[in-house]
């Protein structure tokens, strides 16, 4: 353990004074049970400082500079969880960033994609961690022979559904005078669902409840494959489309609800890095562009579009009965071929969650040793 001033050093990891004081886990600092924070820094007049400080094998064990006295604790495990002195390498423990115990993100087209489909179990088959190991890898993940009781339950496992206008699960089937081009037998374009309404990153949840249809094979596109691909070709329209934000709209009769929202097709983290698609052409009308940038601008979109309208893109694959399919919201632009009501009937159910609920839940079981145990 190295001293200073202002920090102390320990296991190679540099923690500042005033942190280590924000962050005490004693119960004067923070709920026991909730574990907010109680101890407010700001109204310290000086940058706390240190009477005492003792390194143990287990423990890093502070006595402040305070009236009445004050006593931090900080398990090594704990600070090594939460070491961000970044110039040191990173430590080997066991709990590391959530991101990582998922596997890497694989970017397919359609002849990619059909390479690894002989991998893929189904429900049935006793899949546990494989259906989220998908989800995270290609995006999607397709479960099989649910019957609709499984079906919530599988769901009520990762969380609650999200009420919407239609409540916790959406019928689509053809209705007569729709409120949704889902609700006839047009073919649907790739597209994103919500891009009309500021909703966080959402998990979308297909069941088959019923398919006697001829048609309506579903279409999947990997939206981060097409715009690496498309911004390698034509990186000034990637700009544009990440640049200028344009409106979704959408008018419900039945609801009386009429949604707008303006927003970037491609939205980039501070790195550069694409974290999330948002489109849907059927939602895309009456953009109030500048009048110099609207040629442009079509000229960019137009491109992309057809991208995503490209079969070597698109997975195509018909649901069956029992039937789940979950998607990354983000990444996944998904639609459906035109089907023949005349043939049979065909009833989709949806819904949503937050993908939050995924990687909470998660978190959840490789951290609460951290907060739980004394």
């Amino acid at each position: 353990m190295k001293e200073n001033q202002y920090f102390v050093t320990v296991n190679n990891k540099r923690f500042h004074y005033i942190w280590l004081r924000d962050n005490c886990l004693s119960e004067e600092s923070r709920h026991p049970s909730s574990f907010a924070k109680l101890y407010d820094f700001s109204e310290e007049k000086e940058i706390p400082k240190p009477n005492s400080v003792k390194l143990t094998d287990e423990e890093l064990i502070i006595d402040w500079d305070e009236d009445p006295p004050h006593r931090s604790i900080f398990p090594i495990e704990w600070l090594m969880t939460y070491a961000y002195d970044r110039h040191q390498n990173d430590h080997n423990g066991k709990h590391k960033e959530a991101q990582s115990r998922y596997p890497e993100e694989l970017l397919w087209n359609k002849a990619l994609l059909e390479n690894y489909l002989s991998e893929w179990e189904n429900f049935g088959s006793g899949v546990s961690q494989g259906w989220k190991d998908r989800l995270f890898r290609f995006g999607f993940s397709l479960i099989h022979d649910l019957t609709p009781q499984e079906h919530q339950d599988f769901l009520a496992s990762i969380g609650p559904m999200l009420h919407t206008e239609a409540g916790s699960f959406y019928d689509i089937e053809y209705k007569s005078g729709a409120n949704d081009l889902a609700d006839t037998c047009h073919h649907l374009d790739p597209h994103t669902d919500y891009t009309n309404r500021d909703y966080p990153h959402l998990l979308t949840c297909f069941y088959m409840v019923k398919n006697e249809s001829i048609g309506g094979e579903s279409i999947l596109v990997d939206g981060f494959r097409v715009a690496r691909d498309f911004g390698e070709k034509y990186p000034h329209y990637f700009r544009l489309l990440a640049q200028t934000p344009i409106q979704f709209r959408q008018f419900y009769q039945d609801w009386q609800y009429f949604y707008t929202r303006s927003r970037s097709i491609f939205k980039l983290h501070d790195s550069g890095d694409l974290v999330a698609i948002t489109f849907a052409h059927f939602h895309a009308n009456n953009w109030n562009l500048p009048f110099e940038q609207m040629e442009e601008f079509y000229q960019a979109y137009a491109t992309f579009f057809n991208y995503l309208k490209n079969p070597d893109y698109q997975y195509c694959f018909r649901m069956e009965k029992g039937d789940c399919l979950l998607m990354n919201n983000n990444r996944i632009l998904h639609g459906r071929k035109s089907f023949d009501l005349s043939s049979g009937s065909r009833l989709l159910r949806v819904g949503y969650l937050l993908w939050d609920h995924i990687t909470g839940r998660d978190n959840f079981q490789q951290y609460k040793d951290l907060y739980m145990s004394k």
